[in-house]
């Protein structure tokens, strides 16, 4: 029985735990969540054979017919046919953290589901995981664009599974303008973004998450699967014709670049990247 409901504007869901990854360290092999298969030489063939696993686990949820549903949903009332793209980021180590792994099952049932043309970075992707992802026809972005990518000419899912706000907003700066229709976000919830940083009584330079909340139809989605904590807080995210229509031209002709100088940003930048670069180059498969 599918858990569905009405399709509809939701703010508030009451079980909440956070887990946006913050400062990385590719230094560190990332801790598996409640499975031991958190070891860096992980066997290639090995990992592949868990991938697949896990998206046939996925594909058979509860969980995943509810996301499809509701992408069905958006795609009709944004009057789409289908998802020409899908935009990554922030994916982590899915060869050692099982929730990871369970996210990249989500991204493949997806790629398959709309036969998308699959983009994705994550500064923190080893030689040996960005080898398999090629595999599975994903093409990885050789450079870190901090979310920048600007994606508007085709309709695009940008799929951010517990990924950086400041990403989030750079995304949203990057393709400011009504065009942001053709954009579905399948990532944070604004609304508890929103709503944390009004209860935390601190400011944070994510302007554009902010401005547009008001005109975002969120569609939460219920974390049911096995592996809670791989989807919590997740939300998709549309921008309907009507609600962009009533937009004041000014409003976005307002587009100045984010400034993160004195805040706590919690996502490598471009500089950082070079060094953590290096680092993957020790963290191989046997």
């Amino acid at each position: 029985m599918r858990d569905h409901g009405e399709f509809k504007f939701v703010t508030r869901r009451k079980k909440r735990a956070s887990h946006v990854r913050i400062n990385y360290d590719s230094s560190i092999s990332l801790p598996d969540d409640h499975e031991n298969d958190n070891h860096p030489n992980v066997n290639y063939e090995t990992l592949v054979g868990k991938l697949l696993e896990a998206e046939v686990e996925l594909r058979n949820s509860l969980f995943s017919d509810n996301v499809f549903y509701y992408l069905r949903d958006s795609l009709s009332a944004l009057n789409v046919s289908g998802i020409s793209n899908i935009l990554c980021y922030g994916l982590g180590h899915f060869s050692c953290r099982r929730s990871s792994k369970y996210q990249l099952a989500l991204l493949l049932s997806l790629k398959k589901r709309y036969s998308s043309q699959v983009y994705m970075y994550d500064p923190v992707f080893s030689f040996k995981e960005i080898e398999l992802l090629k595999e599975f026809d994903c093409n990885v972005i050789e450079v870190n664009e901090e979310g920048k990518r600007h994606v508007l000419d085709n309709v695009t899912l940008i799929y951010m599974p517990h990924c950086s706000i400041h990403l989030i907003n750079n995304f949203l700066y990057a393709n400011w303008c009504r065009q942001l229709n053709r954009c579905i976000l399948l990532t944070n919830s604004f609304s508890i973004v929103a709503d944390d940083l009004k209860k935390a009584n601190r400011s944070t330079p994510v302007d554009y998450i902010l401005r547009i909340r008001s005109y975002v139809t969120e569609i939460p989605l219920r974390n049911n699967f096995t592996c809670e904590e791989a989807f919590n807080d997740l939300s998709i995210h549309i921008f309907l014709e009507q609600d962009i229509n009533r937009i004041a031209e000014s409003f976005w002709n307002k587009r100045e670049a984010p400034c993160y100088q004195d805040a706590e940003i919690d996502y490598l930048t471009a500089k950082q990247t070079e060094e953590v670069d290096a680092k993957n180059c020790n963290y191989t498969f046997s």
